[in-house]
């Protein structure tokens, strides 16, 4: 899992707690979606949140503006991130986010890059 020295475990946290109760929102509303099949097991699903939460929260580090930000980060991550990342990604298709995800994901957030 991506991480740097400066990433914020309370933000990992929330960017996980987001994306884990969209999926779950949007599974429960498509009964299409199966995340246990998806992800090989609901342990593979949240290995895969985990690392989308670690490598969003390094790539932040590294590139966002955290001076702009009027939001608590942790805060604007838990209400937003989920729902932003799936209006990019479908559930079932988690594993393939990536760093330009994470810069698809900055800008729908609105956040201000160095």
């Amino acid at each position: 899992m991506p991480s740097s020295d400066s990433s914020d475990p309370a933000a990992i946290f929330a960017i996980a707690t987001s994306l884990w109760k969209e999926c779950y929102k949007h599974a429960a509303t498509d009964r299409s979606i199966n995340l246990s099949d998806a992800y090989s097991g609901m342990d593979g699903f949240m290995r895969v949140i985990m690392r989308i939460a670690a490598q969003f929260e390094a790539w932040a580090c590294k590139h966002v503006n955290f001076d702009e930000l009027t939001d608590v980060w942790p805060y604007l991550l838990e209400d937003r991130f989920g729902k932003e990342c799936l209006s990019i990604l479908l559930a079932e298709n988690l594993s393939d986010f990536d760093e330009h995800d994470c810069c698809r994901v900055a800008a729908r957030l609105r956040l201000t890059f160095r």
